[in-house]
C-alpha cells in the first residue's frame, strides 16, 4: 500500500497591521507602479530575464539545517529582475515546520530591507507531506488580497514553493531520490488563480531561474560577529570571481570609504554557480557588507552586521 501522507498540526495565527498593498511601496526602484497594483520593474524585459544566469537550488541543497529556525523567502529587485532571497526565521514551535514556514512568509517582514513581500496573512495554512516529497498546503484565500501583475503574482507563488520546500528539507522531511514538489490548495480546493494571475493546478517545482544571481547566505541582516567577519554565500560565476566591499556605518549610513575590499574565487566556469567565502579581520563597530560583479556593482547583494571584540 502507499505510503500516506504525514499530516502536520493546522495552524492559525492572525497578527494586527497587515501590510496592505499601498504599503509595499518601495521608494526609488520601480517596483510598484502609481495604483495600488504591485508589478514588475517598468524596464523588465520578461524575455530577457528568463534567459538570465541564475542558481539551480533545490530542496537537498538548503544548506546544513538550523534547528530553532526556519527558513522562508522573500523578494527583491535586482536590477531589472525580482528575484529571491532567504532568511532564517526563528521557529515559534517545533511541529509544523511546513506550517510555520509559510505562515512567516505570508505574515512577517523580512529583517533586510532591500527584501519585500507581496503576502497578506493567511488565517489559516495547514500542510502534508507525501513519501515522494510531494508537499500539499492548504491556506486561505484571504492571503492574496494584494493586487499584483503577472509577473510578480508568478515570482510570489515561487516564494511559497520555495519556503515550503525548504522547510521540509530543513526539518529533515524529504527523501533521497525523489524532487520536492507542492501542491497549493486554497480553501481546500484546487484549480484557484491566484492573484488573478497565477494557475494552482497540479503539482508546482521550483522556478529555478528565480534565485539571485549573487546572495550573502551567512551573516544574516543584524546579526553579530567578531573579531573576524566571515562570509558564505553563492553566486553565478561571470569569470570566476566576484568582488566585496567592506563599509562601516556612519549616522546611519555605509560611509563611501571601504574599510577593505577584495574578490572571491568561484569554481564554476562561467554561467555556472559556485559557493564562496571570505574572511575580513575587523575593528569593533558597525558594518555593511556587499557582493558584487564588477565595477557597476551588478547583481549586489549586502548585509548590515556589528562586530564585536569578542563573541562568546
Amino acid at each position: 500500500m502507499p505510503e500516506a501522507p504525514r499530516r502536520l498540526r493546522p495552524h492559525r495565527r492572525i497578527i494586527p497591521g497587515v501590510l496592505a498593498a499601498s504599503s509595499l511601496l518601495l521608494s526609488g526602484c520601480g517596483v510598484v507602479a502609481a495604483t495600488p497594483t504591485t508589478s514588475m520593474p517598468t524596464h523588465f524585459d520578461e524575455a530577457a530575464g528568463s534567459l538570465s544566469a541564475s542558481l539551480s537550488v533545490t530542496a537537498p541543497s538548503e544548506g546544513k539545517p538550523a534547528p530553532g529556525r526556519v527558513p522562508v523567502y522573500w523578494l527583491g529587485v535586482n536590477g531589472s529582475d525580482v528575484h529571491l532571497y532567504r532568511e532564517f526565521q526563528p521557529a515559534e514551535t517545533s511541529g509544523d515546520p511546513i506550517v510555520e514556514a509559510v505562515v512567516a512568509m505570508t505574515s512577517d517582514k523580512p529583517a533586510d530591507p532591500d527584501y519585500f513581500n507581496p503576502w497578506s496573512t493567511a488565517g489559516s495554512v495547514t500542510a502534508s507531506i507525501s513519501g515522494k516529497n510531494v508537499i500539499t498546503v492548504d491556506i486561505s484565500s484571504d492571503a492574496f488580497k494584494t493586487s499584483l501583475d503577472a509577473g510578480m503574482a508568478h515570482r510570489a507563488v515561487q516564494q511559497l514553493v520555495y519556503t515550503a520546500t525548504a522547510a521540509a528539507s530543513n526539518a529533515g522531511l524529504t527523501t533521497v531520490g525523489h524532487a520536492p514538489s507542492v501542491v497549493l490548495l486554497v480553501d481546500g480546493k484546487a484549480g484557484y488563480r491566484a492573484f488573478g494571475h497565477e494557475s494552482l493546478d497540479g503539482q508546482l517545482e521550483r522556478d529555478a531561474s528565480l534565485v539571485a544571481p549573487i546572495w550573502i547566505i551567512d551573516p544574516q541582516q543584524g546579526d553579530g560577529t567578531g573579531p573576524s567577519l566571515r562570509v558564505h554565500g553563492a553566486a553565478v560565476s561571470e569569470g570566476g570571481q566576484i568582488s566585496w566591499r567592506v563599509e562601516p556605518i556612519v549616522d546611519g549610513r555605509p560611509a563611501e570609504d571601504a574599510v577593505q575590499t577584495g574578490y572571491a574565487e568561484l569554481d564554476a566556469p562561467t554561467g555556472g554557480t559556485s559557493l564562496y567565502n571570505f574572511s575580513v579581520d575587523l575593528s569593533p563597530g558597525e558594518y555593511s557588507v556587499s557582493v558584487f560583479h564588477g565595477a557597476e556593482r551588478a547583481d549586489e547583494d549586502s548585509k548590515r552586521v556589528t562586530v564585536y571584540s569578542d563573541v562568546n
